[in-house]
C-alpha cells in the first residue's frame, strides 16, 4: 500500500552501485532505561523543530539491504518538503502542504497519500508537539545523541520511527524507519542550511498527462 511505501521512506529509490557510507550513529535499543529528563529533552526538540522555517540539506538513504543513495532535501515548514534523488534514480518525493506524492519519471506515475499518513507529518506539522502528535515509545540519551522512538497512535502508519538529535543543540541528524515487516530504512541528513530561499515551485506536485496514472492513496 502507498502508506507503507511512504512510511518506509521510498525504498525503491536505491542505487546499489554507490559506496557504503560511514556510520554517523547506530539505532539504539529502546528497552534501556535512562536517568535524564526526557520531558525536557522533548520540549527542546519541539522548540528546535518549530524554529525551522526553511532548510536545504544533502541526505543519504540506506535501504534494508544496505544499499545507499543520495539526494537533495528541501523543506519549507509547515507542510512542504522535497526529496530529489540523485541520478539514476527516477524518484522525486514532494509534500505540498496536505499531500505527499512519489513521482516516478521512468514509469510516468504519481502516487499520493495524506501527509498525516506518513512519518513526514512529525517534521512538517504546523505546530510540532511530538508527545501530543505521536505515541512516544522511548526517549534515550546515548553518546551525545538523543533517540526518540515514535509510533502512530491511530495506526495510520505501521511500524515505528526513531529520530536522532544531537545534544545539546537538538539538531536533527538522522532517522530510522522500521516497517510492519521489521525492515529498517535509515536517512542521514548532511550539510544542513537553514533559513534559505527556496522556490515555491519545488513543492508543486505535477499532474500526470494521463489522469489514470495518478494513484491517490491507493492501497
Amino acid at each position: 500500500m502507498i502508506t507503507m511505501f511512504l512510511s518506509s521512506l521510498f525504498l525503491q529509490a536505491v542505487d546499489p552501485a554507490q559506496p557504503d557510507p560511514e556510520p554517523i550513529a547506530a539505532p539504539v535499543e529502546t528497552a534501556a532505561a535512562d536517568t535524564f529528563d526526557a520531558d525536557a529533552a522533548l520540549a527542546g526538540i519541539n522548540a528546535y523543530l518549530n524554529s525551522i522555517d526553511t532548510m536545504r540539506a544533502r541526505f543519504l538513504q540506506i535501504s534494508p539491504n544496505g544499499a545507499p543513495i543520495q539526494g537533495l532535501l528541501s523543506m519549507d515548514r509547515p507542510g512542504r518538503l522535497r526529496f530529489e534523488y540523485d541520478d539514476p534514480s527516477p524518484i522525486t518525493v514532494i509534500a505540498d502542504g496536505t499531500t505527499v506524492a512519489i513521482e516516478d519519471s521512468a514509469l510516468e506515475t504519481i502516487d499520493r497519500a495524506p501527509i498525516r499518513a506518513t512519518p513526514l507529518y512529525w517534521l512538517l506539522a504546523d505546530e510540532i508537539d511530538l508527545a501530543a502528535d505521536a505515541e512516544v515509545i522511548d526517549v534515550v540519551r546515548e553518546l551525545g545523541f538523543i533517540y526518540v522512538t515514535l509510533q502512530d497512535p491511530n495506526d495510520e502508519m505501521q511500524g515505528s520511527v526513531q529520530f536522532v538529535f544531537e545534544e545539546p543543540s537538538y539538531i536533527l541528524r538522522e532517522w530510522f524507519v522500521t516497517d510492519a515487516l521489521g525492515e529498517m530504512t535509515r536517512v542521514i541528513i548532511q550539510d544542513q542550511e537553514l533559513s534559505v530561499n527556496l522556490s515555491p515551485r519545488l513543492f508543486v506536485i505535477p499532474e500526470p498527462e494521463n489522469p489514470r496514472d495518478s494513484r491517490r492513496g491507493r492501497r
